[in-house]
Formats: C-alpha cells, structure tokens, sequence
C-alpha cells in the first residue's frame, strides 16, 4: 500500500506559530536581507518598514517607506539591529550568536536567543510592510516575495565566495519547516489517534528534541501508517480515509470549538507557501 511522499510532506508540516519557529523566521529575513545587499542600492526590497500603513487600501501611503540603518558598513544593520527595526521586541541587544569558526550568524543560537529574551513567551509575528517594500501585506505573499529576491539575486548575483549565502538561506528554510512540523504534531498525533485510531495503527516519526525546550519533536509517519495498515475491514481503502481526516482536520469548516482544529486551518495556508518556496527553490537552482 503506497502514499505519495508529497501527499504525506504537504499534511505534516503545518502548524501553528510558535516561539522557536517566529525566531528563526527572523534569521531567515536577516539571511535574505544580506542577499539584498548585493544588489544595487536602488532595486533593494528588504529591511525597510512602511512609516504609513493605510489598512483600508493595504498599501503604503506615498510610498513612504524607511530602511534600517544600523552600524555595519554603509549604515546596514545587524541581526540585532535589524529585529529591534521590526518592532516589539524586548531589548536592542543579546540576538546575535557567531559561529566562532565561519564567522556568520549561528542559526540555531541565535534563534535560541530570540526565543530567550521572549522569556519562552510568545513572539511578535511582524506584519511583512515592517519587513520589505512593495506593499506586502499577506505572509504568505511576503514569503514568496521575499523568497522572489532571493532566487533572482542567485542568478545574477552569486560567486564562489558567497554562495555561502544561499546555503545559510536555504539552510534555515529547511529548520522552519522541520520546526512547524515538531510544534505541530502532537496536536496532530491526538487527532489522528482519536479519528482514524480505532481501526488503524498510528506510526509517530521522531523528529528530534525542540532547541528551545528540549521537548520531543514528533509526528505522524503517514508513509508508515498506511503501508502498515491492518484495517478491521480488509476491504477498507486506506488512504482514501486518511485523505478525509486530513481534509477535515485542515480545510473543515472554522468556528467549530469542538474540534479545536481552527488554528491548524488558519496557519495551513502559510505552511503551503513554505512549501512551494522549497519546490521553486530546488526547481530554480537545477537550472
């Protein structure tokens, strides 16, 4: 019995927001905010907030927008910097953590220390006009915008010295994904078990431990639970069950308290965009 891995990846990994996750979205805009760089000064995008946000219209009035000027060279920010710009956040300093041996950002630290100086709480989901230009409004256009600059920049812009610059980006696209599906699954876990558990066996698939709190990451292994199916019924099509739980679970009607499963439908679309970032990354680099 077969499942298709792009069926089992598109359901795993959505999830609703959480502290180590927000963190390393930031870095990730901190990475793509180093590719702007390279581009000339006129045609960059990233790092600057709208000082005028009209809500009615979704745009930035008279196009007002400023960039973040910190204490690199030529006024561009740090990590640090570049987070206290996006606003709310508690302190102007202690974000940063270098790789003492490359010399760049360390993703994971410094992802660990956003989440600290959070005090574990929750972190401030920037909306994306306090990120880049262009009058970007929804996440999921912002991260397919801001993934559009990358991917061009990789083209015209990219040398054996800093490709470096990609690997991080892509690096870190690849730890927000694996952290959307950790946070996630043992929501997902109880309402496979409590849907789909009388008759079929749930197979979990260790993802790890969470840097932040040391919890075990887990999920669904739904490659695993439908090849090792043993329905009570021999005749029952397994993976058309599975197919309408997770069509349940994620794409149900909202407002429903009691299946409690609104959160996991109002991120899923988010967790898609992620996911056709991914796809258009591996398409564009093969070319």
């Amino acid at each position: 019995m077969k499942i298709h891995l792009v069926f089992a990846l598109s359901f795993s990994t959505a999830v609703c927001a959480a502290g180590y996750q927000g963190c390393l979205e930031r870095v990730w805009l901190f990475q793509a905010y180093e590719i702007d760089e390279l581009n000339p000064v006129t045609d960059r995008q990233i790092g600057f907030r709208c000082r005028r946000w009209d809500d009615a219209t979704h745009t930035c009035r008279n196009n007002d927008y400023e960039a973040c000027r910190g204490t690199r060279p030529n006024n561009r920010c740090t990590f640090d910097e570049l987070c206290f710009f996006l606003g709310k956040a508690p302190q102007r300093r202690g974000w940063s953590a270098i790789d003492p041996v490359t010399n760049r950002l360390d993703v994971r630290q410094s992802a660990i220390n956003c989440y600290n100086l959070h005090n574990g709480g929750r972190i401030y989901n920037f909306p994306p006009f306090k990120a880049m230009k262009g009058n970007v409004y929804e996440y999921n256009d912002y991260i397919l915008r801001l993934s559009n600059k990358v991917n061009e920049a990789y083209w015209t812009k990219k040398t054996n010295t800093n490709r470096y610059l990609w690997d991080d980006w892509d690096s870190t696209l690849s730890r927000i994904v694996e952290a959307r599906a950790g946070d996630h699954g043992e929501y997902l876990i109880a309402a496979a078990r409590g849907n789909l558990g009388g008759g079929i066996q749930i197979h979990i698939q260790n993802m790890g431990n969470n840097p932040t709190t040391g919890a075990r990451w887990e999920t669904v292994d739904w490659a695993a639970t439908v090849q090792n199916a043993q329905p009570v019924d021999p005749q029952a099509n397994v993976p058309s069950y599975v197919r309408a739980f997770l069509d349940n679970f994620y794409h149900g009607p909202d407002g429903d308290d009691d299946d409690g499963n609104d959160a996991a439908r109002e991120h899923h679309q988010v967790n898609r965009s992620y996911k056709r970032v991914t796809d258009r990354t591996v398409s564009c680099r093969k070319h």
